[in-house]
């Protein structure tokens, strides 16, 4: 069992659920939510931070940052797996790479990629399974990603263990609110609105969403008044910030699986009320829509005796025709690679990419 299990009450679990919710710099309106005191609410924090690895990381709004968010199942040509990973590294703009097993033995990737060069995006991976690097892929642009907090509806604290209710959960599915969440919204425009100063600051906390404003000063080199204006009235004011990622797993990782899944939908309606399922699902970590179709990408992370009853549960959504078809990769949690905006393309208010130098490393890596 992971330790901050062994001692968790209720109150630190809505602690935790509440960071989500109201993110690392909130916790006088967490407390109020709670009905208890600020500085306790800070000392559970530290706590926490301290004995069981919490921590809260911004998740960026990249929709307001004129990128466009994009996931790549990759399946290697036979002993190419590590060529692979390097075109991919070597390509600007990752957020998230990870090995993958099931429907492709490859690499997972999510990309944050200048909405204008969505085509040069795609003609990149056309090379390298041309020069027969990729056996297989699957490309799919999508919306922001939507974060879920932690969630303990499922927790027994007397007996101290999770009760997975499958079958109550499809029954929520299908009463669940017809109406997309507001995230899942495609965008027309992805308009720049933050600058490289902006840029800098949103990096750190991508890294670390309670760092104190003394410290992120001394990294982006600038006094800690500046970077306060800068955080309420750029940062905050103009939204670059959707939500925060609460990094605690539930679950011992030796006995839980991660993994990826695209599950497309029979309309628009079945993916809302799927959606709007999850916000207080244990084992879903975030979801994004598939641009112009009615998919649903979405990331688990769950026990590895209720994976199958997660499958039976999207089998039976597909026998009531609710789910059209779905697949489904497991993913190495050992091999994540993560990294921040990549604002070193960022020059003069726009983002860059020099398509044929690409194409050029990418022949010289092969």
């Amino acid at each position: 069992m992971i330790r901050y299990l062994d001692t968790l009450d209720e109150t630190n679990a809505k602690i935790v659920e509440g960071l989500g919710a109201y993110g690392p710099r909130n916790i006088s309106s967490l407390a109020k939510k709670l009905r208890i005191s600020a500085t306790t609410v800070a000392l559970r924090i530290s706590k926490l931070t301290e004995e069981s690895g919490l921590q809260v990381r911004a998740r960026l709004n990249f929709q307001k940052l004129g990128l466009r968010r994009v996931a790549i199942f990759t399946e290697a040509e036979p002993g190419k797996e590590k060529i692979l990973r390097r075109i991919i590294e070597n390509f600007p703009y990752w957020t998230y790479i990870m090995r993958c097993f099931g429907k492709y033995n490859g690499l997972y990737a999510l990309f944050s990629f200048p909405a204008e060069a969505s085509e040069e995006f795609e003609d990149y991976l056309k090379e390298a399974s041309n020069e027969n690097i990729l056996a297989d892929y699957s490309v799919f642009w999508a919306t922001d990603f939507c974060e879920m907090p932690p969630s303990f509806r499922w927790f027994n604290f007397k007996k101290r263990r999770w009760n997975f209710k499958w079958q109550r959960w499809l029954e929520e599915i299908q009463n669940s609110p017809e109406t997309l969440p507001k995230r899942l919204f495609s965008l027309e425009r992805y308009p720049i609105l933050a600058d490289c100063t902006d840029l800098l600051i949103l990096k750190e906390l991508e890294k670390d969403g309670s760092i104190e404003f003394n410290k992120l000063a001394r990294i982006v080199d600038m006094t800690a008044e500046a970077v306060r204006y800068r955080f309420q009235n750029h940062i905050q004011k103009r939204g670059l910030i959707a939500d925060y990622e609460v990094a605690i797993f539930p679950y011992p990782h030796q006995s839980s699986d991660m993994a990826s899944f695209a599950i497309d939908f029979k309309d628009q309606v079945a993916l809302a009320k799927f959606a709007n399922s999850l916000k207080d699902k244990p084992f879903v970590l975030n979801y994004a829509k598939a641009l112009r179709a009615n998919k649903l990408i979405t990331h688990i992370f769950i026990p590895k005796i209720e994976f199958s009853h997660f499958i039976d549960s999207l089998n039976q959504l597909v026998e009531m025709q609710f789910v059209e078809r779905y697949f489904h990769v497991i993913l190495d949690i050992a091999s994540y690679k993560r990294q921040t905006v990549d604002y070193r393309h960022f020059e003069k208010n726009k983002w860059t990419y020099d398509h044929q130098n690409n194409l050029q490393t990418l022949r010289k890596a092969l």
